[in-house]
């Protein structure tokens, strides 16, 4: 068990030190929205235990988010900056009325797929940021 924690590690520090953080961000992204998409073909109510986990990583993600972009040093334009902090909070409000069962998980799997379109350099869709503000 030491050895593959240790192994982890290894690698988690290998990839900071190689990768971009656009790449790595693109990468947090897909594997959440993945989740996202396995979580929205359950049918079921209460959600599992695997579509709660998935929001509730999401929501952690975007909340991170905020937190960097709420730093004045941060090198980002501001109006990107506050794009970022309005979807967050879209986010905050939205997830636990999916957890509840009165809004779908579809607008936060449309707002992680634009960024991660933006994050491959496609380019997101406007209308994200604006339904969400």
């Amino acid at each position: 068990m030491y050895g593959r924690a240790r192994a982890r590690e290894a690698y988690r520090k290998t990839i900071t030190e190689t990768e971009e953080p656009r790449e790595i961000e693109r990468k947090v992204f897909l594997q959440i929205t993945g989740e996202l998409e396995r979580a929205s073909k359950e049918d079921t109510r209460p959600l599992s235990g695997p579509a709660l986990d998935a929001l509730n990583r999401n929501q952690k993600l975007w909340g991170e988010l905020m937190f960097d972009c709420a730093f004045k040093d941060n090198p980002l334009p501001d109006q990107l900056k506050a794009g970022i902090i309005s979807l967050a909070l879209f986010v905050d409000r939205h997830t636990p009325e999916v957890i509840s069962g009165d809004k779908t998980i579809e607008p936060l799997l449309e707002i992680n797929r634009n960024i991660i379109k933006g994050l491959t350099g496609q380019g997101a869709d406007a209308s994200v940021l604006q339904e969400a503000g």
